[in-house]
């Protein structure tokens, strides 16, 4: 490979420039948008070195962003799109950026630089000559890595090393000239840009689309994707969609890739079975790229042999390395020479296939004289039954010879998956040494976009200037004053230490906690700084918020709230299911296969015994709560019996950009309705009492949403 930098692998000579490059773009469209926006970041004073953030949806023209960026010699601060503003906030001062590049395909202007102090949409302000932000060689990708803890920071790779992890696609085959490579993962994640960069040097033609976009990744695998990237979580998802099913195998579509988790035979199989395509193995980090790389049919764990132009070495304790089948730290040496440790620890066996355990002191956990990996741990968890997600963390001290285990799941029916319950299956599962001492049911567990677990977030008061104004915000500041919080947080503490330090249920505590942030309220921004403008002390709030406050603050306390009063100057909550939402709903009983009586079921209505089979069930806005009961809905149906769901949802509980979503989130939270808040939680808790969910759409009837799900025969 030739070529200097990403922009001139793109625009190199000898590609077709009339061939699709990047989404429905041409090479010769494309060249000549990332050369027009690279003069306009030019022109507004961007200059060699400087580092800018870049942030949009997974589309191409986030593509021609870093393209362009490249091309006019700044640093590309990969900014994820799923971070709350505290988090971004905080990754643009660490990387010195005070602009950021916006790409948004549905703008007038596709691509805006903005002022990260302004937030203006065309206005520059902020010192751009910092010394900060000057600090890496022209072009230098910095990457937002959270690792395996779920804390941010910021990986420099220079555009050398990402070309270099592009050959290593190439040189492996897993990115050829001929091939379609479908990125439905967020482009902001050091796994999407290896493979953007293998098929950048490939001269393949890259599709992003959005995470979670199942309806893209249909269309593309029908039309023209002969390579499909993802994660485990999300394959998982894509391997049960009816839409994908039914039209598989597709005949283009020669490879499945899974990197950024562990991946499962059981994966492997729903995959071959499915869509007669096995998932491969992919496994790196952030500062050296894809290292590992296996086929389809491995073991649960293993992720296969070194990639071509790297050397991969398991180190004992002293930093010696081990010849033959070993246990041991992995070390990657990268084609310029330059040693890795990983901080991973690993086995090979006598083929030199790798599996990996997890990380070095926090997802190895030794027990006795045996290791434990959580990793694998979680793998079998997450198939018990009415679990829908699941988090293995270890406990005590971390030179501890016999360290504890705690299981955090978020169970999608409070009986099928009780404690007791997960803790016997994991007994029949797992050897005991590998059994998790503690089962701990949560209503939500923190990820990022590629599904890696998150740290335990620290809460603090935002900074000077936050206000409680609404009447959302007026609750939360009312229940937090009423728990006695303030004082606890001005020095700030996890939704767990709070919740010891004051007698509080941590599981309920948290979900406030983020919609407090939600809000602007509170923030996890570890570097803020509180004054007397933003002390609690100064949440001034009307008397009209303190019944809903109380009412809040006895949930969190574990005790009975009673109705939850209305919200001050707000409407009690959505609007009932109107005439066009039953439509709605008719109109798809009617395009569905449905044998046997239909049963409705309304907000509030209790559902019959289980012991009654329907051929079909609605639940019209009853589904979020108090307690999960998807597994009850499960057992009125017969086999092929099918679940429609009409409910309110919002599309990221840490986000709340509208209006009528806060008030949602504070009604519901006010009420106890504490599970279910998106259509993709309501997805994998119906999956785990063992529907398939066939149908998931908004509809004309905001904001209600529409799933439909059905029982296996």
């Amino acid at each position: 490979m030739t070529a200097r930098d990403l922009w001139q692998a793109f625009s190199r000579a000898g590609l077709d420039p009339d061939a699709l490059a990047l989404g429905d773009l041409t090479r010769r469209t494309a060249v000549a948008r990332v050369t027009e926006l690279a003069e306009r970041l030019r022109a507004r004073g961007v200059r060699p070195a400087e580092t800018v953030g870049l942030q949009g949806p997974n589309q191409p023209e986030w593509v021609l962003g870093l393209l362009a960026l490249t091309a006019a010699g700044a640093c590309p601060l990969l900014l994820p799109a799923d971070s709350p503003p505290a988090e971004t906030r905080r990754l643009l001062r660490t990387a010195g950026a005070r602009r950021t590049l916006v790409a948004d395909p549905d703008g007038t202007d596709w691509a805006v630089l903005s002022s990260q102090d302004a937030g203006a949409d065309r206005g520059l302000t902020g010192d751009a000559d910092s010394e900060a932000a000057t600090r890496h060689a022209p072009g230098t990708v910095l990457l937002a890595s959270s690792g395996s803890t779920g804390t941010p920071k910021v990986v420099a790779r220079s555009q050398g090393s990402v070309l270099d992890e592009g050959v290593r696609y190439h040189r492996a085959g897993l990115a050829r000239p001929a091939d379609s490579v479908l990125l439905p993962l967020p482009l902001s994640h050091a796994y999407a840009l290896g493979w953007l960069a293998g098929a950048l040097v490939a001269g393949a033609h890259v599709d992003p689309v959005p995470p979670r976009a199942v309806g893209a990744v249909h269309e593309r695998l029908r039309q023209r994707a002969t390579v499909l990237v993802t994660v485990p979580g999300l394959a998982r998802v894509l391997a049960r969609r009816r839409a994908l099913t039914d039209d598989a195998p597709y005949p283009a579509l020669r490879r499945v890739m899974a990197g950024a988790g562990y991946v499962d035979a059981g994966l492997d199989a729903l995959w071959t079975r499915t869509l007669g395509v096995g998932v491969s193995r992919n496994f790196g980090s952030s500062e050296t790229g894809a290292v590992l790389w296996g086929e389809p049919g491995l073991p649960s764990g293993a992720v296969g042999h070194p990639m071509p132009g790297v050397r991969v070495d398991l180190l004992d304790p002293d930093g010696t390395p081990l010849p033959g089948a070993a246990q041991g730290e992995l070390a990657v040496v990268l084609e310029d020479g330059s040693t890795h440790r990983l901080h991973d620890l690993a086995d090979r066996d006598e083929h030199g296939v790798h599996r990996i355990l997890g990380r070095a002191r926090l997802g190895v956990v030794r027990r006795g004289a045996r290791w434990v990996s959580t990793m694998e741990v979680e793998s079998v968890l997450r198939a018990a039954p009415g679990v829908a997600d699941v988090s293995v963390t270890a406990t005590g001290p971390d030179d501890s010879d016999d360290q504890g285990l705690t299981v955090e799941y978020v169970p999608a029916d409070a009986e099928l998956a009780a404690p007791r319950l997960v803790q016997a299956y994991a007994r029949a599962e797992l050897a005991a040494y590998k059994v998790p001492d503690s089962f701990q049911p949560r209503y939500r567990l923190r990820r990022s976009a590629v599904g890696k677990a998150q740290a335990a977030p620290v809460y603090r008061v935002a900074r000077a200037g936050a206000r409680p104004d609404t009447p959302a915000e007026q609750v939360l500041a009312a229940a937090l004053t009423e728990l006695g919080l303030p004082p606890l947080l001005a020095d700030g503490g996890t939704a767990a230490d709070l919740a010891r330090t004051a007698g509080l249920r941590a599981e309920v505590l948290s979900p406030v906690l983020d919609t407090a942030c939600a809000l602007g309220l509170l923030d996890t921004d570890t570097d803020t700084d509180t004054d007397s403008a933003g002390a609690p002390g100064a949440w001034a709030y009307p008397p009209d918020a303190v019944p809903a406050g109380r009412a809040l603050a006895a949930r969190v306390r574990g005790e009975a709230a009673g109705e939850g009063p209305r919200l001050p100057a707000a409407p009690a909550g959505p609007p009932p299911p109107d005439a066009g939402l039953r439509a709605a709903v008719e109109e798809l009983l009617a395009e569905a296969a449905v044998d046997g009586p239909l049963l409705e079921i309304g907000d509030g209505d209790v559902p019959p015994s289980a012991d009654a089979e329907y051929g079909a069930c609605v639940v019209l806005g009853g589904v979020h709560g108090p307690a999960a009961r998807l597994g009850s809905l499960a057992a009125l149906l017969r086999p092929k019996g099918l679940l429609v769901v009409a409910d309110t949802f919002v599309a990221d509980p840490l986000a709340l950009t509208d209006a009528a979503s806060r008030v949602t989130v504070v009604r519901w939270l006010v009420d106890g309705h504490l599970h279910w808040w998106t259509p993709q939680e309501l997805r994998a808790g119906l999956e785990a009492v063992g529907l398939r969910v066939e149908e998931s759409h908004g509809t004309a009837h905001a904001p209600y949403t529409i799933l439909a799900a059905r029982k296996p025969s």
